[in-house]
């Protein structure tokens, strides 16, 4: 495995991680405590440990932060349309 695979493969790991907070967060609470951590301080690390890896893939020049404003930016957009987030 070459290190952009690697990087990729750790990226989707760390997706799946932040998938399985969400998903205990939705089932036990925001306040459970597991092994003395909140669901959301565990969140937390999880996401950490993804923006970790986002900026890695900066690092690689494989991703541009530039790129990545301009399309949190058209989320938005389509969230102010499509949900209830900013009612």
């Amino acid at each position: 495995m070459n290190r952009r695979e690697e990087l990729l493969t750790i990226l989707a790991e760390e997706c799946a991680e932040v998938i399985v907070e969400c998903s205990k967060i939705k089932r036990f609470g925001e306040s459970s405590v597991y092994e003395g951590e909140t669901a959301m301080d565990r969140l937390e690390k999880e996401l950490g440990d993804l923006y970790c890896m986002i900026d890695l893939l900066h690092g690689e020049d494989m991703i541009s932060y530039t790129k990545l404003d301009e399309y949190a930016n058209k989320k938005h957009e389509k969230l102010r349309q499509w949900s209830n987030l900013f009612s």
